[in-house]
């Protein structure tokens, strides 16, 4: 196909995508850099949470939801509860398919995150090797397991199985997985979550495997962007709006051909990534509220933090950063590290104010 375009004198950086119209270009409109910006306000807040007991809690469920609902997307039945449930229990046998789904998708996305720590590039491999195992014990024909595809298929709704496209004939597979990583690395100084998200749409597009495309190309993403720095994707389960807005998705798709333009797909799937992040934003700051009303000893640290910040503060100070505990478990607080001498306290009633105390 390179030669044809060559012999009829066309200069075409990525010939076999140009030919199967699958677009691999994009701009920064107005709209993609609001999301952006919308991904990057939620940020700060949650990566202050690396290495906080939080952690945990928010990663487990970032776990859950992203297993959960990116085998939805592909029509599994399984709800949280019932994902949570498997999970735990971890026995494979005498499971149905969507329980054994759960349990590959758990293992991928672990895989997935292994991945992203090593120093070597993102290869062809690895991307095979995510396919093997959300197939694994699922796919009928286990040579199309882990490998490039060799038997025709096209995109598809999982749950109406209306056909969304068409796809490249399998004999085509490798060159134009070829130019997917060229593109991969020519696209270094991306925006990382751009460069994650524009993988996705155009790996899904050529479809290089028989079964698990989907799935595969989300870890690929979430990896991506892990590669890249952006640790908020641990906490961020894009999955959840992707299930929610389903039909968005499929007409992104076929929007991107129509326009021959990644915008429709990016700018897509940041607005789900934004909707994601800004929703367990809202949910880790309700959990920090009930940790610092039930832990003293998270309220304490919030003070003296805010002591090192302000060479004196008052009780409205406090209040202003845990206006969520009541103002007499604060007052005892105060009381608490002024006794302690961790604090020192200056004037009386309404006019005092407080400083960093003597301790060391």
């Amino acid at each position: 196909m390179a030669e044809i375009w060559r012999i009829i004198g066309v200069m075409v950086k990525y010939p076999l995508l140009s030919a199967h119209k699958i677009p691999h270009e994009f701009q920064y409109t107005d709209k993609l850099v609001k999301l952006l910006m919308r991904i990057a306000q939620t940020k700060p807040y949650l990566e202050e949470y690396l290495g906080q007991p939080l952690e945990l809690q928010l990663l487990r469920q970032a776990k859950i939801r992203a297993i959960t609902f990116s085998n939805q997307i592909e029509g599994n039945q399984l709800e949280e509860r019932g994902v949570t449930k498997i999970i735990e229990s971890d026995e494979r046998e005498d499971l149905s398919k969507d329980e054994i789904e759960v349990l590959n998708y758990r293992d991928a996305l672990d895989y997935a995150e292994t991945l992203a720590k090593e120093k070597g590039r993102f290869k062809l491999r690895d991307l095979c090797d995510l396919q093997k195992l959300v197939t694994r014990d699922v796919l009928g024909d286990k040579k199309q397991s882990g490998a490039l595809r060799t038997i025709q298929v096209n995109i598809a709704d999982a749950h109406s199985g209306k056909k969304i496209d068409d796809c490249p004939e399998a004999h085509q597979l490798r060159g134009l997985m070829d130019e997917l990583w060229h593109w991969l690395d020519e696209s270094q100084e991306t925006d990382p979550f751009v460069r994650a998200f524009a993988f996705h749409y155009i790996a899904v597009a050529i479809h290089p495997f028989a079964d698990g495309n989907g799935r595969t190309m989300r870890l690929a993403q979430h990896l991506l962007l892990l590669k890249n720095g952006a640790e908020i994707a641990k906490f961020v389960p894009s999955e959840t709006a992707i299930m929610a807005t389903r039909d968005k998705y499929y007409a992104s798709i076929r929007q991107c051909k129509a326009l021959g333009s990644l915008n429709p797909i990016v700018e897509y799937l940041a607005e789900c990534f934004a909707m994601s992040a800004e929703e367990v934003f809202k949910e880790s700051k309700a959990l920090v509220r009930k940790s610092l009303g039930r832990k003293p000893e998270a309220r304490h640290a919030k003070i003296l933090n805010l002591s090192k910040q302000k060479k004196e503060f008052s009780i409205s100070d406090i209040i202003a950063i845990l206006g969520e505990v009541p103002r007499r478990t604060l007052e005892r607080d105060m009381e608490t590290l002024v006794g302690t001498r961790q604090l020192k306290a200056i004037g009386n009633n309404k006019a005092r104010v407080y400083s960093k105390g003597p301790k060391k």
